[in-house]
């Protein structure tokens, strides 16, 4: 009911198409409906026609079929008709079997099995065939049975399949002697339905009772296995596939087990049907474009100057642009006329303030898109009405995604509170310019300055608010550089005498470093403690070293490089982090096989790869694994160190490479500069991606 309704009111919402329904009402679906009952009709009748002659064309096939195969077994028991004494008379058999062939069409072949199934003729050509024996498949039912039978599509003793007729031989005593088997002419058969066939189209065929065609209008169809086959008794119209054709055919069953299809294909059936549709067609055709031709001579005169005047007051639509018509002299001196002159001469004399509102508003709209701020405007119910393309940037969303949205539904604060728009809506205040933030769809925090202002309408009701704000994130940013900077000097002059003063001490530790490994190799200690000496060693000459190298940081002695395998870096590495790792419960997956040589400051690497392992021991306090792999990418060598630590926010990932910046407690911020900018001295680039909970995969790409 809901579906009618709805197509109710759209056939009511145009005079158009109330017209057409009732013409489509009065004239073209009777004249449909009258063509296909009379189709209709024409079908169901030729269709009973058919059936009809199908069921009598099968059974007069069927009598004549019947009554010639009687005929047969009666020539075959006269033949093999009683001798009075005990031997048969096979010279009489044999001329009177030549006599019944000449007589009858039906019969080909007749030959005389003795009891022992050695053939004693073949009329009418072999009167004594020598040393001939045929298992005739049906023997042992006509000796037991003493009926004659007639036998399936089988295969002769010359292998020849054939269709047979078969009666036992007895003589006075009752003694039974042999069978006397007719052979059955299939051409014939086929000729005798053939014959019957009203015309060309028409079919028929007939099959034994294991269903194979032994006769058939169409030659190739004999020897084929019928799906039709043991359905019994009589069926006087169904629809089969016949020669890939749907066809309208008859079964009936004959006696001996023998079944007929007779019929015709549709397509040839009911051709007269399409001749007299071809012929309704051209004539409902004809009719129907008379019945348009009027119908349109009705639609110009009344419905075409309803419709004209309807669009043409659409275009008072502010969805529309308007388009002034210069109306001719009025035409029409009816009711029509005088409507149409006077919608048109209200629409031109509107059409100049129109406009002239158009123009201002685009000029407005001009003026706010060309601003270098964002603007967003806000109605009473604190849903977004107007935002310029500016804005649009600011916060990478799209506007028309944004216009008409909750501003608390715009997802640019963490807190409704924090929305300025807000507070001078509800506060009263406006005209403050001050600082506030949003978040960007990137996730990314932008600082802005922002100035309010109330909208009032005639009555000086506030009807919403306007604000203007300017993207200063990069003037703060460009602060804080300069502050950073500021302090790097000051640390800078700090550290350099730090490292001098260090200096000194370093190499009173070296000194004792190198005793103590001389006499961990000498005396008799425990190999972990002759490790740990040589580690303690390593390990002070490598920091002797570093505050060398940060004294003069700039000036890398390019002469001091040299051929490097990055494996024997990595493992060395390991071997000193062991106990750490250990302790950790961490897991160090090696990816690499073959030896990668680079050239650069074998010290140095030490201490870029030993810090970007440490810092990812430190991101997995319970236990986790790093995955260290290296390989060859575009002739360039890489060094990936993946871990499964806590991960590091985006926020921090800007600030990771400058100095003292440190997401540690304990962290000096030192760590990543110096290992980037040992890097950059190899013509190496250092890259960091990293995800919350998932961890950290840092990526040292070496140019060759």
């Amino acid at each position: 009911m809901k579906i009618i309704k709805i197509l109710f009111q759209y056939i009511n919402q145009s005079i158009t198409r109330k017209y057409l329904n009732i013409f489509m009402l009065v004239l073209i679906i009777p004249i449909i409906v009258i063509y296909y009952l009379i189709i209709g009709y024409a079908e169901q009748t030729i269709k009973k026609d058919i059936v009809a002659q199908n069921r009598s064309s099968t059974d007069m096939i069927v009598k004549r079929l019947n009554t010639e195969m009687t005929d047969v077994v009666l020539q075959l028991q006269l033949i093999a008709g009683k001798d009075t004494g005990t031997q048969l008379d096979l010279d009489r058999m044999y001329t009177q079997s030549k006599q019944a062939i000449s007589q009858s069409s039906i019969v080909h072949s007749i030959y005389y099995l003795d009891q022992n199934k050695k053939m004693r003729f073949e009329a009418p050509f072999v009167k004594n065939p020598s040393f001939i024996f045929y298992d005739y498949p049906n023997f042992e039912q006509v000796r037991w049975s003493h009926n004659y039978a007639v036998s399936d599509n089988i295969q002769n003793h010359s292998g020849v399949n054939v269709v047979t007729v078969s009666v036992p031989v007895f003589s006075a005593n009752k003694k039974f002697h042999g069978v006397l088997v007719a052979e059955i002419s299939k051409d014939y058969l086929s000729e005798v339905l053939k014959s019957v066939s009203l015309s060309k189209g028409h079919f028929s065929y007939i099959t034994d009772s294991s269903g194979t065609v032994i006769a058939s209008t169409a030659g190739q169809q004999i020897g084929q296995i019928s799906s039709l086959h043991a359905l019994g008794g009589f069926s006087e119209s169904m629809v089969i596939d016949w020669q890939k054709e749907k066809s309208v055919a008859a079964y009936q069953a004959m006696q001996d087990g023998w079944d007929l299809v007779y019929g015709v294909p549709e397509r040839i059936a009911f051709e007269p049907i399409q001749k007299l549709s071809f012929a309704l067609r051209i004539s409902f055709v004809t009719i129907l474009v008379l019945c348009l031709f009027f119908t349109w001579l009705g639609m110009k005169s009344i419905l075409y100057p309803i419709i004209r005047l309807t669009e043409y007051a659409r275009t008072y639509n502010p969805l529309h642009t308007y388009i002034p018509i210069k109306e001719k002299k009025k035409e029409r001196p009816d009711e029509l006329g005088l409507l149409t002159d006077t919608i048109i001469n209200m629409g031109n004399s509107n059409y100049e303030k129109q406009k002239m509102l158009e123009e201002k508003e685009r000029y407005l709209f001009d003026v706010l898109e060309g601003i270098p701020y964002g603007i967003i405007t806000i109605n009473q119910e604190n849903v977004i009405t107007y935002v310029n393309l500016q804005f649009e940037k600011m916060v990478h969303y799209e506007r028309y995604d944004m216009i008409g949205l909750h501003l608390s539904n715009l997802p640019i604060k963490s807190e409704n509170g924090d929305f300025v728009l807000l507070q001078t809506l509800h506060s009263g205040k406006q005209g403050e310019e001050i600082e506030s933030d949003i978040i960007d769809a990137n996730g990314k925090k932008r600082i802005i300055k922002i100035t309010t202002s109330r909208f009032y309408n005639e009555d000086f009701q506030t009807i919403g608010i306007i604000a203007v704000m300017q993207d200063i994130s990069q003037m703060k940013l460009l602060e804080a550089r300069l502050k950073q900077n500021d302090k790097l000097a000051l640390i800078g002059q700090i550290t350099s005498g730090l490292a001098h003063e260090i200096k000194n001490p370093l190499a009173i530790l070296y000194g004792s470093a190198e005793m103590l490994l001389e006499e961990a190799e000498e005396s008799e200690c425990s190999e972990e403690i002759k490790e740990l000496s040589a580690d303690i060693y390593v390990v002070i000459n490598r920091m002797k070293d570093i505050v060398e190298n940060f004294l003069n940081f700039a000036k890398i002695n390019k002469k001091q490089r040299e051929s490097i395998l990055l494996n024997s870096i990595i493992e060395e590495i390991i071997h000193l982090l062991r106990v750490k790792l250990n302790e950790t419960k961490i897991q160090i997956i090696k990816k690499y096989e073959d030896d990668y040589c680079i050239k650069g400051a074998y010290d140095q690497l030490i201490q870029v790869f030993l810090n970007l392992i440490l810092n990812a021991i430190e991101a997995m306090p319970d236990g986790g694994s790093i995955t260290i792999t290296i390989r060859e990418e575009n002739d360039n060598v890489l060094v990936i160190i993946e871990d499964t630590g806590i991960g590091i926010n985006e926020q921090d990932l800007e600030w990771l490479f400058n100095p003292f910046f440190s997401t540690k407690e304990n962290g000096s911020g030192l760590g990543l500069t110096i290992a980037r900018d040992i890097l950059a001295e190899h013509d190496a680039k250092l890259e960091m991606v990293s995800e919350m909970g998932k961890g950290t995969i840092t990526t040292c790409c070496f140019y060759r």
